[in-house]
C-alpha cells in the first residue's frame, strides 16, 4: 500500500468515528439509542408549527409522534430552518424529516422517501381584491414570494417570467411580504393558504391549473430498513382511516385524491 492510500484509508477510519457521520443508519441504530430523531421547519402552519406553550403541533407532528408510538421509540424533535433539514439529515444528525416535503427526483437522488404519507397541491395567493391572476403559473411580471429551498421555489422557477423572486425563510414571511406589497404573489401549499384565509386574512387562492403532488417523509440513503417500517405504517393507517382524520383535523378539507 502507498503511502497517499494508508493515509486516505486512515482518515476514512477517523471520519467514520466523528459524531454525527454515521456508518450505520435506519431502525436497528435508532433502537440501539434509544429514540427517533425527527426534524422539522416549526414555522409551516398548518404542518408543524409552535403554539403559545411552546409546543409543537401540527398535522406532521402527529405523524412523526404516530410513528414513534408504533417504533415502540420516543421521539426527539429537531426544529431547523427548512433549507437546513437536509443538511442535518445528510450529516447524520436526524433520522427523518417531517416536514410536508415533496417527492422530488432531485432529493431521491440523495435520500430515500416513505410512501407518500399526504398529497399537497401548490397554488397561488393573491391579495383579495387582485383579480388580476387566474391561473397559478401566471407570473409574468409578478413579484412572488416563497419560501426558501420548497417545492414552491423550484416551481416558481421552472414556470419563469416573473419580475422578482423572493426567496424568504417561513410562510409567515411570504405571507408577510403578499400583506405588506412587498410580492403580488405567495405561492404555497393548498393546505397553508385555506389555514390563512379561514383565520380572516384578506387574500383570494388561485388554484386553476395547480397540481397535486406526493408528500413523503425523508432518510438517508443507508435506512432501508426503518423505511420498510415506515412504509408499513403509513399504508395501515391510510386504510384504517386515520390519515383522513388527521387530514380534516388540521387541514379542514377532505383528503384529496391523488390519480
Amino acid at each position: 500500500m502507498t503511502r497517499r492510500r494508508w493515509i486516505g484509508s486512515v482518515l476514512a477510519i477517523l471520519l467514520s468515528l466523528l459524531p454525527g457521520i454515521a456508518t450505520a443508519d435506519g431502525l436497528a441504530e435508532a433502537t440501539k439509542r434509544g429514540y427517533l430523531r425527527i426534524g422539522t421547519s416549526g414555522t409551516a402552519v398548518p404542518y408543524s408549527w409552535v403554539n403559545p406553550q411552546n409546543e409543537l403541533i401540527g398535522f406532521d407532528i402527529d405523524w412523526g409522534n404516530l410513528i414513534g408510538r408504533e417504533l415502540n421509540l420516543p421521539v426527539r424533535w429537531i426544529k431547523t430552518d427548512f433549507r437546513g433539514l437536509f443538511p442535518a439529515l445528510q450529516s447524520g444528525q436526524l433520522d427523518l424529516v417531517i416536514s410536508g416535503v415533496r417527492i422530488r427526483p432531485d432529493l431521491q437522488k440523495a435520500f430515500l422517501f416513505s410512501v407518500p404519507y399526504s398529497h399537497e397541491a401548490t397554488v397561488g395567493v393573491v391579495r383579495k381584491d387582485d383579480l388580476s391572476m387566474q391561473n397559478v403559473g401566471d407570473l409574468k411580471g409578478r413579484i412572488v414570494a416563497v419560501v426558501a429551498a420548497s417545492f414552491q421555489e423550484d416551481y416558481a422557477k421552472r414556470m419563469g417570467g416573473y419580475r422578482e423572486l423572493l426567496s424568504l425563510p417561513t410562510g409567515a414571511d411570504v405571507f408577510l411580504a403578499l400583506h405588506t406589497g412587498h410580492a403580488d404573489v405567495a405561492m404555497t401549499g393548498l393546505t397553508s393558504a385555506t389555514h390563512y384565509v379561514r383565520r380572516g386574512y384578506p387574500a383570494r387562492i388561485v388554484a386553476e391549473g395547480a397540481v397535486l403532488n406526493a408528500q413523503g417523509i425523508v432518510m438517508g440513503k443507508k435506512s432501508v430498513d426503518l423505511k420498510a417500517a415506515i412504509d408499513s405504517i403509513i399504508e395501515r393507517r391510510q386504510a384504517d382511516g386515520t390519515y383522513a382524520e388527521l387530514y380534516r383535523k388540521h387541514f379542514h378539507l377532505e383528503p384529496p385524491q391523488p390519480g
